[in-house]
């Protein structure tokens, strides 16, 4: 069945008021909790966030519809979605620094996951178990950190990758910056200049890398287009649907093959960098992109499998596991289909090892492209495994075998 987020907003007094929303665009359901520290502050920081969280995931397709409770106000630790055994389970600490108390003391007994909220150069200490766990931190607005949660309910990865396409003649200070700041935020950051060794294959490992990340930024520049691995950049994002955005410096000519849509234009500074105001403000975009492009990979993946899958005439679902199952025709065998819009890890092995039920087939569709190594890795961790793979251009071709 489709994933249903459950979202609660602790009140003044400790309770909470809960709101459900369905077809919730991550593999499994999600339960999510917004408490914050005895201040008005924190409290109208925890409803802005809350607001924040329902408008991104809205604009993604979920559709707001009645919990079993009727919303009605409930002590914390009673919610009915606290006894699925298998969603996703998150308590979000919101605190402006100004107290450490919270009105509700059942909350510092939460034992699922943990996420504290502060404001950047804010000095904080929470109570156990909170003053252990890495804390997000804001700077200018408290919806920064929905790409964080998008990340911790499955919406998008938590691993966040990035490929930064630039031209080195005129934009090589700015592509430094953003590779240090992306880095110091937790992203895994492809630049070609500290990220290829010497006597490895150019072309190879770029389509390598590109395959492997989830958005392409582009740093257009009046030189932009004079290099020929430009183009092929370009056209690589575009085959395998990669997020695609565009960083426009001191306007210079567009690039007709990106949209407007996805272009956001900039001033450097003579040092040829961006202003530290301008710079946060270019991250916090780039965070959110990376975010809801990871989201889009994933169900056009999935889309594709299940719409064959009826296609053929099958019945297929979707577990609480984030598998796409489905019977053959027979009804006799069962396949647990695992989608993964980048080239697998052991993560994915894992994951479809160990949460798959017992007696069913399981089986991992990747992107059609993955670098030569890449495959013989995955093959090696198939054959380990008992996981069948398929790439997304042999789709057709399982759910024959599935559905014959």
């Amino acid at each position: 069945m489709p994933s249903e987020l459950i979202i609660q907003l602790q009140q003044p007094n400790g309770d909470f008021i809960c709101e459900k929303f369905d077809n919730f665009p991550a593999p499994k359901s999600a339960y999510v909790a917004i408490c914050f520290t005895n201040t008005a502050q924190a409290a109208q920081l925890a409803e802005e966030l809350k607001v924040s969280f329902i408008n991104a995931i809205q604009n993604l397709g979920s559709v707001r519809s009645m919990p079993s409770c009727g919303s009605s106000s409930v002590g914390f630790d009673r919610c009915r979605a606290l006894s699925v055994n298998d969603n996703t389970k998150l308590l979000v600490v919101v605190t402006d620094g100004l107290s450490n108390d919270f009105a509700e003391p059942a909350i510092l007994g939460w034992t699922y996951d943990k996420l504290p909220v502060v404001k950047a150069g804010i000095p904080v200490t929470l109570p156990t178990p909170f003053e252990e766990i890495n804390a997000v931190f804001w700077k200018g607005a408290i919806d920064e950190i929905v790409p964080t949660l998008f990340g911790l309910t499955g919406i998008s990865d938590i691993e966040q990758r990035i490929f930064i396409s630039y031209r080195r003649s005129d934009a090589s200070e700015f592509a430094i910056q953003l590779f240090n700041r992306l880095g110091q935020e937790g992203f895994e950051v492809f630049l070609d200049r500290f990220s290829i060794n010497p006597g490895v294959n150019f072309q190879t490992r770029l389509y390598q890398e590109l395959a492997d990340k989830a958005m392409v930024l582009f740093v257009e520049t009046p030189e932009y287009m004079e290099s020929g691995w430009v183009q092929k950049e370009i056209d690589f994002a575009k085959k395998y649907r990669l997020g695609l955005y565009v960083v426009n410096i001191d306007n210079a000519p567009k690039v007709k093959s990106l949209d407007d849509e996805f272009r956001h234009p900039v001033t450097l500074n003579t040092a040829r960098e961006l202003d530290p105001v301008a710079l946060d403000e270019l991250v916090l975009l780039i965070r959110q992109q990376h975010a809801v492009a990871i989201y889009r990979m994933r169900n056009y993946l999935s889309t594709n499998i299940t719409t064959a899958l009826f296609d053929k005439g099958a019945a297929p679902q979707t577990d609480p596991n984030g598998f796409i199952v489905v019977a053959d025709r027979a009804g006799t065998n069962e396949y647990s289909i695992w989608a993964t819009p980048r080239p697998p890890v052991v993560n994915d092995y894992h994951h479809s090892d160990t949460s798959n039920q017992a007696g069913r087939t399981m089986v991992m569709v990747g992107p059609e492209f993955m670098e030569q190594k890449r495959e013989i890795v995955n093959a090696w961790l198939c054959g380990k495994t008992a996981v069948h793979f398929y790439n997304e251009g042999e789709i057709l071709e399982l759910c024959n075998q599935i559905y014959p």
